[in-house]
């Protein structure tokens, strides 16, 4: 290297003598003499401040790069709040929100764009769509989402609208959401399932938890599978809805209906027992006295803090005889809860004691006071149903049904 770097100043008729620890550069008649040491000092130095300013401009980058993500952010903001304002039918403010977005993007026909696929343009909508998502494949997915949820309330346009967008946009990303709720619509909950795993392998933006809606996808599957009398197919894709979703009610409900006609009662009062303990409910706990005649006792054992248990003991010792303790078990289950299960259960003792007067006055209490026990109602509609369901019987809302404890 040395000897490349005198080769090079040689051109320039520099003659450099290397003495001890000087070095001398002659340039005709004059000779300059640079003490060795100097040199290497003024190297390092002259290292220092080039790391320096590299760091400093990688700094101002960094800064520059986090004020432009942070203006992208707000921009996005902005643009959905104008969508909200669409929503609510105040174009007004739209158009004021999207003033204040930047001119070179032209966002205003990112709202043109959603007002095209909420009036039935769907052609425009997705060619376009796929524009934007060239661009910024994150908005795009936002965009669709919002619009989904939006069309949702409206079950044949909402039809029509995913039929032609999940067929017709190629952009394979930019499709799963679409291809997802055409599946929905189908009940192929298998294709769903795949869908849904892609998505979360691509890390796309969905608006619910992947993992719970995979659980709901295998419970409808099950269901699926029971109706054709495929009851082992069934309690294998329960077990799988299990391993994404442990905290999922309908799994252990729909499980322990399973093994009951299977004719294991046992796996199913283990099953029933279990879920008991963490979640009890009415629904719950009958069906578990309809496999074990004197499984009152064993209930209130799991859950003596629940007031269904008590109305589990109370009918037990009306069965029995014991309307004393019936009554006990009745006042603590009262002091609990206000329930239409303990005013009957009181009825039903008054009625075999011959007490009509007071049978009299708890129903009529029961009309003015007590609430309807916990149940599965629909989200949507709010229709009460017998159990749970991948839809509502009534309104046909997707995954809309949730046990209500304050129904």
């Amino acid at each position: 290297m040395i000897y490349f770097i005198v080769f090079a100043l040689s051109f320039f008729v520099i003659w450099i003598k290397v003495s001890g620890e000087i070095i001398r550069l002659e340039l005709g008649n004059y000779t300059i003499s640079i003490d060795l040491y100097f040199i290497i000092f003024a190297c390092i130095i002259l290292l220092f401040l080039l790391i320096g300013l590299a760091r400093f401009f990688s700094s101002i980058l960094s800064t520059l790069a986090n004020i432009r993500n942070r203006r992208r952010d707000k921009e996005e903001l902005l643009l959905f709040e104008a969508f909200f304002s669409i929503d609510f039918g105040n174009i007004e403010n739209a158009h004021k929100l999207v003033k204040n977005l930047s001119e070179e993007s032209d966002k205003l026909s990112l709202v043109k764009l959603f007002n095209s696929g909420k009036t039935g343009n769907y052609s425009f909508f997705s060619n376009n769509l796929t524009s934007i998502a060239n661009k910024n494949r994150n908005l795009a997915l936002l965009l669709a989402n919002k619009l989904i949820a939006h069309l949702k309330q409206k079950r044949a346009i909402f039809q029509k609208f995913i039929e032609y967008c999940s067929s017709s946009i190629d952009d394979k990303i930019l499709s799963i959401p679409f291809q997802i709720e055409h599946y929905i619509l189908q009940e192929d909950w298998v294709n769903a399932i795949l869908k849904l795993k892609e998505a979360a392998k691509f890390n796309i933006f969905l608006p619910f938890d992947c993992k719970k809606m995979l659980a709901v996808f295998y419970c409808a599957l099950a269901k699926q599978y029971e109706s054709k009398g495929n009851l082992k197919e069934a309690i294998k894709s329960l077990f799988r809805a299990q391993s994404y979703c442990e905290t999922f009610q309908p799994i252990n409900y729909l499980k322990a209906e399973l093994y009951i006609r299977l004719g294991k009662i046992k796996k199913a009062s283990a099953i029933l027992e279990t879920e008991y303990t963490v979640n009890p409910t009415p629904q719950l706990a009958k069906i578990y006295i309809s496999l074990n005649i004197k499984g009152a006792e064993r209930l209130y054992n799991l859950r003596p803090d629940y007031y269904f248990s008590h109305c589990l003991l109370a009918s037990s010792s009306i069965s029995s005889g014991k309307y004393s303790l019936a009554n006990q078990h009745l006042d603590s289950a009262m002091k609990k809860a206000n329930y239409m299960s303990i005013y009957l259960i009181t009825v039903q003792l008054k009625i075999v004691l011959q007490e009509y007067d007071q049978a009299i006055y708890w129903l009529n209490k029961m009309d003015s006071k007590a609430l309807p026990d916990p149940g599965w109602k629909c989200k949507s509609c709010s229709k009460e149903q017998g159990q749970w369901d991948y839809k509502c019987s009534n309104c046909n809302s997707f995954n809309c049904l949730c046990y209500n404890q304050e129904s």
